[in-house]
């Protein structure tokens, strides 16, 4: 079957829109910040934080990127070649971007057009965050930062349920859907940065945005930083 666009499964996915415009996965302390932008544009995106945004979550079993941005000229998935250890991130400021959101078979594509469909682009940003981890882990969000320019990420690493059969070998691709409160400009967003510790969620307020000089929410225990490319996880 080919990949499906978001513009494709719109028509099927009008029903779970209220449901998932609310959802949150982030398992960290509630609470957010947004201070105004250092140049004194009111009308442009400030930097903020938060520990509970609406997310969504897709995890599946395969070998390259579930959920790709589709070029004008191709709609074609990222080969497995391409791709080894790696994070990758998508940052969706409106509709016409939103529209180029492609799935592969094994994800439920209604759900991640209901959530794109639910988001206000005219004061929220949808940042695409994804990264391969073993088997027998999964990742917390804690907090998203982010300013005009970068977006961050804090995780905590913790264990897979006993009762869900895994193999310490194996990897598995996690793609989370995160909704941030503000409206960003896909082109100006240049840098980002994500650091995984484990255990829980450091139960501390968020209180520092990107660029801030304060330090951050992350996650307890040793916190393992990536930047564009994801080590082991």
């Amino acid at each position: 079957m080919a990949p499906l666009t978001r513009r494709a499964l719109l028509a099927g996915a009008a029903g779970l829109t209220a449901a998932l415009a609310g959802c949150s996965g982030s398992g960290g302390s509630g609470g957010s910040t947004r201070t105004a932008p250092r140049d004194g544009d009111t009308d442009g995106p400030a930097s903020g934080s938060t520990a509970d945004p609406a997310t969504l979550l897709v995890r599946v079993d395969a070998d390259r990127p579930p959920i790709w941005l589709a070029e004008s000229d191709s709609d074609d998935r990222p080969t497995e070649a391409q791709f080894e250890r790696w994070r990758d991130s998508i940052v969706v400021d409106g509709d016409a971007r939103a529209d180029r959101i492609s799935v592969a078979d094994a994800v439920d594509g209604d759900r991640v057009a209901s959530f794109l469909a639910a988001t206000d682009f005219d004061a929220e940003t949808v940042f695409v965050d994804l990264g391969e981890v073993r088997a027998c882990f999964e990742l917390a969000l804690c907090r998203i930062g982010w300013s005009a320019t970068e977006i961050s990420t804090d995780y905590a690493r913790r264990s897979r349920p006993y009762t869900e059969h895994c193999e310490v070998d194996e990897w598995v691709i996690e793609a989370r859907f995160v909704r941030i409160p503000d409206a960003l400009d896909a082109d100006d967003v240049h840098s980002y940065s994500s650091s995984i510790g484990t255990g829980v969620c450091d139960p501390q307020p968020d209180h520092a945005a990107v660029g801030d000089d304060q330090s951050t929410a992350t996650a307890a225990g040793t916190g393992t930083p990536t930047s564009g490319s994801g080590g082991e996880q």
